[in-house]
């Protein structure tokens, strides 16, 4: 049972793909962890969000992401067959459920305690730059949450945010990229559906005003994920603006469901499963660190001697309107260090996910899942090191690369 008024070693806020990795990492290595998560169950966008599939992991066919993550997935399919597609380089599609119970039988496994249904809305300071505790509250009313060391995988930075970090705030920043409302369609007959890019030809062809579509086919047979909306111009910040963004979205789930069944060979029968129970956010607060992953860094592929993960997913800007944006695919991997999850300002707190320092371009391209995992496990285990130096910023970057490549990470670039 999970005891709220008892000291942790470590604390995780946030059980999306990256804050379960870090609390599982932690845990792993000996902290005693606490996991702490707003809806009911772990994975996030992974999960909560139905987005899918998870990508991505490799460049040129080669995988730049290893670790714990990917030997997760790996097993995952090799379990149940239903439970997600063959892992690749660009990444596999997950069912949503199976992950969701993956990934917190891995937590429980661990010895991670989780805390369900609990927000933290505040910080208390031991002094400028360090953290004595977090003020949450849930169903049993407010409460303070310790621990020694304190990760922020809230996706928005509220953490650092509480703690007075600073962070590229412009409105237009963090109104710039769209969100979007993932849904699964069952019941696909698909010995009558065309192929995928003969299904996007006809959904162009009749979508008027709908977003532009994208269909990930599920591992569980007649079966799709369907990436068909978009409420741009709005802040993730805000409880109106994410309140519009998911009326909004879930009519045009509706709408495109109507529009796939009336003119898609073999959607006749088929059903909405599921719209996602989360908003997929892009991109609200980026943290300022000890160092800003920029555009540069991410087009040149640029290595760091404190690498704690590489990645190379696309440049991806969504727009802020109906126009614009920004994609571009990348020649090869780029470093992620160490001082982009950590700050100047607060010794005992750790960042992880796509709120860690970047600016928008590189964070366009971390911001997806497969970099997540490896951050995750990075921030967890840097966590756990931490504990014993009481101070995240000058720990041993080298023991905490030789911890993650015995679990499998890749931190050297490919060869060219």
């Amino acid at each position: 049972m999970v005891k709220i008024n008892e000291q942790y070693d470590v604390v995780v806020i946030g059980g999306g793909i990256a804050g379960t990795m870090a609390a599982i990492a932690a845990a792993r290595e000996g902290s005693r962890t606490l996991l702490v998560e707003r809806y009911s169950a772990l994975g996030g966008m992974g999960t909560l969000g139905l987005v899918q599939p998870i990508t991505t992991w490799g460049i040129n066919g080669r995988y730049i992401i290893g670790g714990t993550g990917k030997r997760i997935l790996e097993e995952l399919v090799a379990e149940d067959k239903s439970a997600a597609t063959k892992m690749s380089t660009y990444g596999p599609c997950c069912d949503a459920e199976y992950l969701k119970m993956e990934l917190e039988k891995r937590a429980l496994e661990s010895k991670v305690s989780i805390l369900y249904h609990t927000w933290v809305r505040g910080v208390k300071l031991e002094n400028p730059e360090r953290i004595r505790c977090l003020l949450a509250f849930s169903k049993d009313g407010d409460f303070e949450i310790s621990g020694k060391v304190y990760i922020d995988a809230t996706g928005d930075g509220d953490i650092c945010a509480f703690a007075g970090i600073p962070f590229d705030s412009s409105e237009n920043e963090l109104g710039q990229q769209s969100m979007t409302l993932m849904m699964v369609i069952s019941g696909i007959d698909r010995n009558k559906t065309p192929d995928s890019d003969c299904i996007h030809t006809i959904w162009d062809r009749h979508r008027g005003s709908c977003h532009k579509g994208a269909l990930f086919w599920h591992p569980r047979r007649g079966s799709a994920y369907f990436n068909v909306t978009k409420a741009p111009g709005l802040n993730g910040l805000k409880a109106s603006d994410l309140t519009e963004a998911a009326i909004s979205c879930r009519r045009q789930s509706w709408v495109a469901y109507e529009l796939l069944k009336q003119h898609v060979p073999g959607f006749e029968n088929s059903y909405i499963a599921e719209i996602a129970p989360a908003l997929g956010i892009r991109e609200t607060r980026r943290i300022i660190g000890q160092y800003t992953l920029c555009r540069e860094d991410v087009d040149n592929g640029r290595h760091f001697e404190d690498v704690i993960a590489r990645a190379a997913c696309p440049v991806d800007i969504h727009p802020r309107n109906n126009d614009g944006g920004e994609y571009y695919a990348l020649k090869k991997s780029y470093a992620i260090p160490y001082r982009s999850i950590v700050t100047n300002r607060i010794s005992n707190l750790i960042m992880t996910g796509r709120c860690i320092s970047s600016d928008q371009a590189a964070h366009s391209s971390l911001r997806r899942m497969a970099p997540g995992f490896a951050l995750g496990e990075a921030a967890g285990i840097a966590a756990h090191i931490s504990t014993s130096s009481k101070d995240v910023r000058s720990i041993s970057v080298k023991d905490l690369q030789e911890a993650l490549l015995h679990y499998g990470a890749i931190l050297e670039p490919e060869e060219s």
